[in-house]
């Protein structure tokens, strides 16, 4: 009998030192959507580095019925994933709900914080009175939160935690294995400089720069030697010049999409708030090294800027450096090869799955090996 209690006793104790598994919640409602993509690429990450993790794409609400099963939570925040016009009293309500179970912990991840009311082009009562409601909600979100997390460094500046966790997002397209020559030949592409665009219709998308650096380069190498794809679902309609070849393909498998981007030169992502590491299309050009341009503004992450071997910056609000460096890396083929696999090597080193699932992992459980608070580069 003193046997067996202490063999029982061995396995409780073995059994508290096992960490719980962690639950993934979001609630997603369109049939396309960047968080939901990564999200589920986290848990894989998760599964396969030996955590244990699921994901429910309903809310935190069904989150509270199974809540004992887990040891921590992980909410994924987007205002307006979570009501109309990114009004979630709800979401907050579940929350308290949450705090009140033992011993699970919340971790919120903000990967879209409130509408910017101090932007000029916003400044309409009802963007205020949404940008207001969303940082009342998004203050006491975090102030349960046992854990934060953001997406980019500036993020946790305006959100005032030093001490958040900063996790980049990751490509949601995994690169087929093929490489860039024979990408070129399946889609009948010869010694054209292809040009391309990902991404919707968002107003933060500052399009004229890109349409800009392509009339320049279809003026100086010629038309029929410049071809662009304007990849992503809802892409938008772009104002070109008669006689330059655009291919919106809208929507397509990942292969597919994956495809074209192999096939790429160069991947044009001029953002008004600066290129981020919150950006899954920034990713997804350097996972496949193609030599990307953007813009570096506000939003622009460290590790970003002091990467110019793989990511070509220039300031936001001139378009003639952004043009000028788009022309300068298009007619440089030894540095325009050298920025793509400059950039894999980044993504490799900062970016990819295996390293956001770690810095989830050391964030959640404190087991970490090598993880940075979102101040540091």
């Amino acid at each position: 009998m003193q046997t067996l209690g202490v063999s029982i006793e061995r396995q409780a104790k073995a059994n508290e030192s096992v960490p719980k598994p962690i639950l993934v919640v979001y609630r997603r409602e369109a049939r396309v959507d960047a968080i939901d993509e990564y999200s589920r690429r986290l848990v894989n990450a998760l599964c396969s580095s030996g955590v244990s993790a699921r994901y429910i794409a309903d809310g935190l609400s069904s989150a509270l019925r199974q809540v004992s099963d887990y040891g921590s939570i992980l909410l994924q925040y987007n205002p307006f994933s979570y009501g109309h016009w990114g009004v979630a009293p709800g979401l907050v309500r579940d929350a308290i709900g949450l705090r009140r179970q033992a011993g699970v912990s919340l971790a919120v991840s903000v990967h879209e914080a409130w509408v910017d009311t101090d932007d000029p082009a916003r400044a309409r009562w009802r963007s205020m009175l949404m940008g207001t409601y969303q940082r009342i909600q998004l203050v006491a979100l975090l102030e349960m939160a046992d854990v934060v997390i953001v997406a980019t460094q500036p993020l946790a500046r305006k959100l005032g935690r030093p001490n958040a966790i900063h996790v980049p997002v990751g490509s949601n397209i995994t690169p087929v294995p093929i490489t860039r020559e024979d990408a070129r030949g399946r889609l009948g592409v010869c010694d054209e400089l292809v040009v391309s665009l990902f991404g919707t219709s968002h107003p933060s998308r500052a399009l004229e720069y890109a349409t800009a650096a392509i009339a320049l380069l279809a003026e100086e190498k010629g038309k029929g030697t410049v071809k662009v794809l304007n990849l992503g679902l809802g892409a938008p309609q772009l104002r070109l010049a008669t006689g330059i070849a655009v291919y919106t393909p809208g929507h397509l498998e990942a292969e597919e999409l994956s495809l074209r981007l192999r096939a790429s030169d160069i991947l044009l992502l001029p953002f008004t708030d600066g290129l981020s590491t919150r950006r899954t299309t920034l990713m997804a050009g350097l996972a496949h090294g193609v030599a990307v341009v953007g813009l570096y503004g506000a939003g622009t992450d460290d590790v970003l800027s002091r990467s110019p071997e793989a990511i070509t910056l220039t300031p936001v609000g001139d378009i003639g450096a952004f043009t000028n460096a788009v022309l300068q890396l298009a007619g440089d083929p030894l540095r325009l090869r050298s920025a793509g696999s400059s950039g894999q090597d980044l993504y490799a080193r900062h970016f990819d799955w295996p390293i956001a699932a770690d810095r989830i992992r050391s964030a959640l459980t404190g087991t970490s090996r090598d993880w940075h608070t979102a101040t540091q580069p």
